[in-house]
């Protein structure tokens, strides 16, 4: 299990909704609107709090700002936003799913997680300085970003574990093979992840009390 785990590691990063805005969030299934200032989203009664819903959004507008170098729009804002708000549903359902099965992370794998993040790394050594730096550019503390990613380590393991249930049967490999450009057995394979982890996703808000929060798109 783990070997196909360390081979296939990158699909449990390949999960993309697209079609949140143009579906899901528009009124499919049980998505609701609430107009209390508290919260972002509430996921079957859990609340994901209004401060770390825009300690994320006002990081990921900066790096948007930095790479296309240029103000962003109201409707690029909005995007951000929804965007923002999907990624923390989902990683909140996959932590409910996670619990419903025994999935867990330890303290000692948050830890090993964060020494191991090149991004806090000077040379081989974890550096605390980084890692401050860090948490005041996203305007975070430190128990509230490392609550926030053992949720996303969690979320991470279920993705892993439906990762594992999918197999590539011949005849798809060769049909791809067959396909101009041809489509490689790895793509075919990270596509089909893919494919199961969004029906997944889409099945999860459909049987499920998520309540997104109106006011985070009248607010800059």
């Amino acid at each position: 299990m783990m070997n196909f785990f360390r081979k296939h590691m990158r699909a449990i990063f390949i999960v993309t909704i697209l079609t949140f805005l143009g579906g899901i969030f528009l009124g499919a299934g049980s998505y609701l609107f609430n107009k209390s200032s508290d919260f972002a989203a509430k996921i079957n009664g859990t609340k994901i709090p209004m401060n770390l819903f825009y300690s994320i959004y006002k990081s990921s507008v900066k790096s948007y700002q930095q790479a296309t170098n240029k103000p962003l729009d109201e409707k690029e804002l909005n995007e951000i936003k929804a965007r923002v708000i999907q990624t923390l549903v989902q990683t909140e359902l996959l932590c409910q799913e996670a619990k419903k099965y025994g999935i867990i992370v330890t303290d000692e794998e948050l830890k090993s997680d964060l020494q191991n993040s090149l991004e806090f790394k000077d040379g081989d050594s974890f550096n605390i300085l980084k890692y401050t730096a860090f948490l005041n550019t996203i305007q975070m503390k430190p128990k509230d970003y490392e609550s926030l990613r053992k949720k996303q380590l969690m979320a991470n393991k279920v993705k892993m574990v439906m990762a594992s249930s999918v197999k590539l049967w011949n005849y798809e490999v060769e049909s791809a093979s067959k396909q101009n450009p041809p489509v490689h057995k790895n793509d075919l394979f990270f596509t089909k992840v893919n494919v199961i982890l969004t029906e997944w996703y889409v099945g999860a808000i459909r049987n499920s009390n998520v309540v997104s929060n109106d006011i985070i798109f009248k607010v800059a």
